[in-house]
């Protein structure tokens, strides 16, 4: 009798001790690359809400509007404060009838504390802005690098999808999956190299979204402006749109872009893209058939500020980096879509005398 009770309390506690060692093995677990950078970057990831009165000018008179607000998602990028996120989260394009007030953009950090942002700059052709709230010691997410990002590597985005944020304790939604793409390029027609919409014409308003990086990590309404991160925890963009008529095909700006603009809107509060050739031209046909369209060089200033010594009057403009162009409108196009400023040189490709030269050329401030 006595030797079964000892087997009894032997088992009873080798049972005890196997139970013990799968509590560790299923605690240890739950620890993930996944749920480790999460945890690193989710202090510097914030909501977005912007609110703005707007008022109607008719022929009646003025009319009041509902107020324009909307709510979206940022990320710290420094510890006093400077936050990133998207331009669409701060400013509509409204008609030239509507008369807008001041806007206002309220940062709410995890754990529920709210503050009032600066706004420091918006670039709406990148879709990209740049906040400030006031303070010295933020948690902050850190930046990573872009250029290293590879398809198949894990992609989490994190931010405040549906307001869903202060379900959660202010706490920001994680979504995970996978780096689908990089380079995605938006609106350029393979076959002619235009900058094209959906419909074939030409895009009156262009917005620079090219070598965008893609995910099927799931992003909704609200996560725009928010930062994809890596299994380090580490920013490789800012998730910017989704793709409606797909499922889980969402895109970012890559990091080391949005860095630049960032820094240029700091030191700057604007994206300056103006820029000026030295020269004058107008559309022409060409070709043996004449049904080819170009632009032709009626004049070019040589005491300008651009460097264009190599182009001369009777030049025909085809091409610039590569693009075909047919008219003045599409050599803004490229240069936005290249993100080319003042100073910056470029390639065009000319007819001239029969044959097609590359020449060089540095815009010009204006």
């Amino acid at each position: 009798m006595r030797i079964k009770y000892i087997i009894l309390i032997i088992f009873l506690f080798t049972g005890c001790n196997n139970t013990k060692k799968e509590d560790v093995q299923i605690s240890s677990s739950k620890s993930t690359a996944i749920s480790n950078a999460i945890e690193l970057a989710s202090p510097g990831v914030v909501g977005i809400y912007r609110s703005q009165e707007r008022v109607l000018r008719t022929w009646r008179g003025y009319r009041n509007l509902k107020p324009a607000s909307s709510n979206g998602s940022g990320f710290i990028i420094s510890k006093d404060g400077y936050i990133l996120t998207n331009a669409h989260n701060i400013r509509d394009n409204f008609s030239s009838a509507v008369i807008t007030t001041e806007i206002n953009v309220t940062v709410v950090v995890p754990g529920g504390q709210t503050y009032e942002a600066i706004i420091v700059g918006v670039d709406t052709v990148s879709d990209i802005a740049l906040l400030k709230i006031e303070g010295d010691d933020f948690e902050y997410c850190n930046l990573g690098n872009s250029d290293d990002v590879k398809v198949g590597e894990w992609a989490i985005a994190l931010g405040n999808p549906r307001n869903l944020i202060s379900n959660v304790q202010y706490q920001p939604i994680a979504s995970a999956g996978i780096i689908s793409a990089v380079n995605a390029d938006f609106s350029i027609d393979s076959r002619s190299g235009r900058l094209l919409d959906s419909s074939g014409e030409l895009l009156p308003d262009i917005k620079l979204l090219d070598n965008m990086i893609q995910t099927d990590a799931s992003l909704n309404p609200g996560n725009s402006g928010g930062p994809l991160i890596d299994s380090k925890g580490n920013v490789i963009a800012i998730n910017t749109f989704m793709r409606s008529d797909s499922q889980n095909l969402g895109f970012a700006i890559p990091i080391n872009f949005a860095k630049k603009i960032a820094n240029e809107l700091k030191l700057k509060g604007v994206i300056d893209r103006r820029v000026s050739f030295g020269l004058n031209a107008r559309q022409y046909l060409y070709g043996p058939a004449k049904d080819q369209i170009g632009l032709f060089i009626d004049k070019v200033d040589y005491n300008s500020t651009a460097i264009n010594e190599e182009l001369y009057r009777g030049d025909i403009i085809v091409a610039i980096e590569g693009y075909k162009i047919e008219s003045l409108e599409e050599i803004k196009a490229v240069l936005v879509k290249l993100d080319f400023r003042a100073g910056d040189e470029i390639i065009l490709t000319v007819l001239r005398e029969d044959n097609f030269k590359d020449i060089k050329l540095t815009l010009g401030e204006v």
